[in-house]
Order: C-alpha cells, then structure tokens, then sequence
C-alpha cells in the first residue's frame, strides 16, 4: 500500500480535528452549568490534541510508506486510524451526540494510540539504512 491514502487520512483528521478544536473553544453554549460546560470543553480540548497530534503521525506514518514497504508501517497507520476513531471519535459521540454507552471503548483508542507508536518503532527499525 503506498502512503498516499494514509496522508489523505492525516489531511482529513487534521481538517475535522481543526474544526472540532474552534466548536471546543467556541461552542459548547447548550450546556447550561458554567463548571459542567468548562470541564466538557477540557474533555473535548484533549480529545482533538490526540486527534491532531495523529493526524501528524498519519502523515509520516504516509510519507515513510512512499519510500518503503512495510507491514509494521501498515498496522501502524491501522493502529493510529482506529485509536483517533475510538479516542477522540467516542468522545465527541458522547458530548455531542450523547451516546455515552460506547464510553468503555475510549481507552482503547488510548491503547491502539499506543500500539500505533510501538508499530511505527518496530518499522523503522527494519528499514534499510540507506532509506
């Protein structure tokens, strides 16, 4: 799989991470309770630094993939999709759309998140000195 999917992946988490973070700074006013509506904005605020955060990932995780074939590269990108969705997608889905059912599921995003930093350790660890 060449890169290119992963850095359109990255430039669409970077857009809607964008987005995400001014509705966390700017919105927010259905919450009527001032201490209730500043702790959700916080919570909201992490979810789209983690969001962002790998979005970047993504996107080297794609320019490596344009150099180079690799497994590991692939579960890596896997890994940081799945963990931006179930992290912060969760979130958002709780504050939001007041799913909360699904809350359960958050740290494994955290977790794939994770993996997703160990894969990409493991891949460049493999890779040809000359690349």
């Amino acid at each position: 799989m060449n890169g290119r999917i992963w850095i359109a992946l990255a430039g669409l988490l970077g857009a809607v991470g964008v987005g995400m973070g001014a509705y966390a700074s700017h919105g927010l006013g259905f919450i009527a309770d001032v201490a209730v509506r500043e702790a959700t904005r916080a919570t909201l605020q992490q979810a789209v630094q983690q969001q962002l955060f790998h979005a970047l990932a993504l996107l080297g995780v794609g320019l490596l993939a344009q150099r180079t074939q690799s497994r590991w590269l692939l579960l890596s990108g896997l890994l940081f999709t799945v963990g931006v969705l179930l992290f912060s997608g969760l979130i958002y889905l709780r504050i939001l759309g007041g799913v909360d059912s699904l809350r359960a599921f958050v740290p494994w995003g955290g977790s794939s998140l994770i993996l997703g930093w160990l894969a990409l350790a493991v891949a460049a660890c493999q890779m040809p000195r000359s690349q």
